[in-house]
């Protein structure tokens, strides 16, 4: 309901359509299995905000002031991973931070420089990262699964020092085919210039997630025969906790419910392995 009411006002200053918003989510909660992944029943809510304000993207132009804010940070942190004692453990840092730009769950990102020093200078709650340097110098194929705006110009950084320390690998970058609260879209993709770096792809759907039983048959078969599976974001998590895969997902933890399954801390980073 909350993040039906922050839609919707960004959609329409209409306070008649931001409670017609209000009420029409709260008529569908009733009929939501328990079992339903956070992810899906934003993309109900948020298809709700767009019919009855008929705004499909109200936080186009938040999308936007992110992209060129991180890409005005670009020049100085590709120095900083440069001159790292480990230059992609600190991608791996800076590419967690990037996660706190988030216009869903009730967080304020704020300045990104302070929560790129924070990055630097704290351990990672959940730290799996000699698992993950070990896959990937044993990988070919890379499936990296994006999350927001913003946060996709650290995810660029980090594919940049993945070629870097791995010559030869293949790696595809997957976006929402649709707009969806603040996610990647291939708009976003070419704006920051991940297109350059990586195989860019749609996963079909405008869930802010990737649920690969819904995929389409071809980025299914990606995840199912890539070596390493990235998968950034806590919606991301929501949806593949408990798929079969390689996968590393990479995260804040941005509400208690989603930290107390990791076992850390509201705002913690956590890079963590799943394997099975």
């Amino acid at each position: 309901m909350d993040q039906a009411l922050r839609a919707a006002r960004a959609a329409t200053a209409d306070e008649n359509i931001q409670r017609q918003v209000l009420d029409s989510v709260a008529g569908i909660l009733p009929g939501l299995p328990l079992d339903v992944t956070p992810p899906e029943i934003a993309r109900q809510v948020y298809k709700i905000v767009a019919d009855l304000t008929g705004n499909e993207d109200p936080y186009y132009e938040a999308k936007q002031q992110a992209n060129r804010l991180a890409l005005s940070l670009y020049p100085e942190l590709k120095e900083v991973i440069a001159t790292s004692a480990a230059p992609l453990l600190t991608a791996c840092k800076l590419a967690i931070a990037g996660n706190s730009i988030d216009m869903g769950p009730r967080t304020a990102y704020g300045d990104l420089e302070s929560i790129v020093q924070k990055a630097l200078n704290s351990p990672l709650a959940i730290d799996d990262y000699a698992a993950f340097q070990e896959n990937i110098a044993g990988a070919s194929r890379i499936l990296y699964l994006g999350d927001n705006a913003g946060e996709i110009v650290f995810d660029r950084m980090l594919i940049e020092e993945l070629h870097q320390y791995k010559e030869g690998l293949e790696i595809t970058f997957v976006v929402r085919e649709r707009p969806i609260i603040n996610d990647v879209t291939m708009k976003d993709a070419v704006d920051t210039g991940i297109d350059q770096v990586a195989t860019c792809i749609s996963n079909g759907s405008d869930t802010p997630s990737t649920h690969i039983s819904r995929s389409p048959a071809h980025l299914e078969s990606l995840f199912r025969t890539a070596d390493v599976i990235i998968s950034k974001g806590q919606g991301n998590f929501e949806a593949l906790s408990g798929e079969q895969g390689n996968i590393f997902f990479m995260l804040k933890a941005k509400c208690s419910l989603v930290a107390k399954l990791l076992g850390v801390h509201t705002d913690d980073a956590v890079l963590k392995h799943q394997q099975i």
